[in-house]
C-alpha cells in the first residue's frame, strides 16, 4: 500500500503505532485507497478503536 500510495513504509507503519500524526494529505491518499471518503474512513477508525477498549 505505501508503494501505491507514494509513501514510505516506514512513515504508515509510524502512523499506524500513532507515533505520527497523519497529515491530511495522507488521510485522503489512504481512505481513498480503500475507496472510502475521509469520513467514512474516519468513522471506521473511530469504531475499531471502541471495540478494542470495549475488550478490555
Amino acid at each position: 500500500m505505501a508503494e501505491d500510495l507514494g509513501y514510505s513504509s516506514n512513515y504508515l507503519g509510524l502512523i499506524e503505532r500513532g507515533t505520527a500524526n497523519a497529515t491530511c494529505d495522507v488521510m485522503a491518499a489512504i481512505s481513498s485507497y480503500f475507496r472510502m471518503s475521509i469520513a467514512q474512513f474516519w468513522t471506521y477508525a473511530e469504531d475499531l478503536q471502541a471495540r478494542r477498549i470495549a475488550k478490555r
